[in-house]
């Protein structure tokens, strides 16, 4: 979230350093560090199959939204090496399972082979799942621009952040996932992609449950702002 309320900076010693220096920093730094990578080699096919002459709907619809997912990709390696010790962390197994399974859930089903599709979407889906990758891309890179070292895989209290997207809904982040894998399952209605998508969608949901319920421990402000917010759709819900 972001800084208009900064908590008291505490320092790890012994074992809790090493343990914030490896799972902390080196752990999903390097997990995101080999995501980019392979993120990036899309980049670089997509803009070596435009079409000649490359038109603006060709950028669009191939090589910008796999920039912007590079960019959701790398930033997030140079939040966690400077990454500072939490204030409050939930401990507890289900939320760190949660945390861990929503992150790399689409990445497998992404790389995974689809199978058989379940239907064949008509040419129109591409456009609407285009739109839809552009809004969610931009909107998850604006929100790690926002939320900056208080990121965190699992649920952690660093500051609190009220700002920015943070001002239309509590967790642009998961709103942004979530549009991203509509989108996706929208032009690859595979099994494993629609089979996958519901878990996904309550995994981030159940996410949000646990790091509201640590905010609102660590600030009890949170509450107030919690009431006036609407949670993943702006003025909705």
């Amino acid at each position: 979230m972001s800084a208009e309320v900064a908590p008291v900076r505490v320092r790890p010693a012994g074992i809790d350093a090493i343990r914030l220096v490896l799972f902390g920093r080196l752990v999903p730094a390097t997990f995101f560090a080999l995501l980019g990578y392979v993120q990036l080699l899309r980049v670089v096919s997509d803009v070596i199959a435009l079409p000649h002459p490359i038109t603006p709907w060709a950028v669009l619809s191939g090589p910008v939204p796999a920039a912007l997912y590079l960019l959701f990709c790398a930033i997030p390696v140079f939040i966690y090496v400077g990454r500072p010790a939490p204030r409050a962390r939930d401990g507890r197994l289900l939320p760190r399972v949660a945390g861990l399974a929503g992150t790399v859930m689409l990445v497998v089903v992404g790389a995974l082979p689809q199978g058989d599709l379940l239907f064949v979407p008509p040419a129109w889906f591409g456009g609407v799942s285009t739109a839809m990758s552009l809004v969610a891309f931009t909107l998850a890179v604006y929100g790690l621009l926002y939320l900056r070292r208080s990121l965190s895989i699992i649920p952690e209290v660093r500051r609190l952040v009220t700002g920015g997207p943070y001002r239309v809904v509590r967790h642009p982040l998961y709103a942004a996932e979530i549009l991203a894998a509509l989108a996706f399952v929208l032009v690859n209605p595979g099994a494993l992609a629609a089979v996958v998508l519901v878990p996904f969608v309550l995994t981030q949901l159940q996410r949000s449950k646990y790091e509201e319920r640590l905010l609102t421990e660590a600030y009890p402000l949170y509450r107030d702002y919690a009431q006036h917010t609407r949670r993943l759709i702006p003025f909705i819900w």
